[in-house]
């Protein structure tokens, strides 16, 4: 009785290499579609549609913190978030919109409010002070109006003795947009290259189909005698049929030709006692039967036959369709003699067994 392994077979490392090495380029296309798409939506987003150009100042103030021992060590300190939140409360953007209006410049509130950051970047007591708009006066003009707050805000505090401004903003530079757009494209392509290989790896573990005649008898225990151009497949059919007369040669699909291939394996056989190889006398009669599973009803011709020859197309996802096809074999009583590769994939055997 015929038995499946599919799951449990050995893995053939050689053949998974070669099939792997044959969808090779959909790795690299992959590869490529990734970093186009991804790269590309990058470079269309951040630079073809690049929001307008921004302007930015930047100032330093000194702040000194009263003293509370004859150590200089003081218990008052702001840290870095209580200066970035400062300069967006309603005491200093109140001041700094006053100062503008004084000065005749014109923004809104919350813009101001949002363009106007505080930060530590060395010391705890210097404050640097960032201003970015969409207009080089204008965040000039904030930058100025940001730091005379802070002077205002310092005179108010007890714990602060004084702020000095060390670096007052006097020109605003253009903020240049650091483009990723060549790392972003290889982190694209090496996604794309990663999934490709993952799903082919997918692919091959759950291909179910026959490319070499040594994969059907591991998987299902049943003799193959080869391809039709295989050497061997002769001397097999022979020694295998030898007791027949009559073979019947069946398929497992409907769109096998399967009178072509009986007539495929007479003219072989013919060639080979034509060239002294064979004795003619020595095969049995070859009948064609078609798809077992479209033919049922006619079971019975099967079992009449002394042997039946089923034919497997190479490459072909059929591994369900053919465990069906032997369950009905062996419930009707004629379990295949052997099987026949065909249509194989030629140079991928060649490689196979070089």
């Amino acid at each position: 009785m015929w038995e499946c392994n599919y799951a449990n077979e050995p893995a053939d490392v050689k053949l998974i290499w070669l099939l792997f090495l044959k969808k090779i380029w959909i790795v690299f296309a992959a590869v490529l579609a990734g970093a186009l798409l991804i790269g590309g939506g990058y470079f269309v987003k951040h630079i073809v549609f690049a929001p307008e150009d921004s302007f930015r100042t930047v100032g330093e103030v000194y702040v000194d913190y009263v003293w509370e021992d004859a150590y200089g060590i003081s218990r008052h300190y702001l840290n870095e978030s209580v200066w970035a939140t400062l300069v967006k409360t309603d005491v200093v953007v109140d001041n700094v919109m006053e100062r503008l209006a004084a000065d005749g410049v014109q923004s809104d509130r919350e813009y101001v409010r949002e363009s106007m950051e505080a930060s530590l970047v060395s010391d705890s007591r210097i404050v640097t002070t960032t201003v970015t708009t969409k207009d080089a006066a204008l965040s000039v003009a904030i930058g100025h109006a940001l730091q005379e707050a802070l002077l205002d805000f310092g005179k108010a505090q007890e714990g602060i003795e004084q702020i000095r401004i060390l670096t007052s903003p006097k020109e605003a530079k253009k903020v240049v947009f650091d483009s990723k757009t060549m790392r972003i494209s290889v982190l694209g392509a090496i996604l794309g290259g990663l999934v490709s290989i993952a799903g082919l790896l997918l692919w091959i573990t759950l291909d179910d189909s026959v490319y070499i005649p040594s994969t059907f008898e591991r998987r299902y225990h049943i003799p193959m005698l080869g391809t039709l151009s295989s050497k061997e497949f002769s001397e097999n059919l022979k020694y295998l049929c030898r007791d027949c007369k009559n073979i019947a040669v069946a398929s497992v699909e409907e769109d096998v030709p399967v009178e072509l291939v009986t007539d495929s394996i007479k003219e072989k056989l013919e060639s080979e006692e034509n060239e002294g190889q064979q004795n003619a006398e020595s095969f049995p009669a070859l009948s064609p039967f078609g798809c077992i599973l479209e033919q049922t009803k006619n079971a019975a011709v099967l079992r009449k036959s002394d042997a039946l020859l089923l034919i497997i197309t190479a490459g072909r996802r059929t591994g369900k369709k053919t465990e069906r096809t032997l369950d009905f074999l062996t419930h009707q009583d004629c379990p295949p003699t052997a099987a026949l590769l065909w249509n194989e994939n030629k140079r991928l055997l060649k490689l196979y067994y070089k």
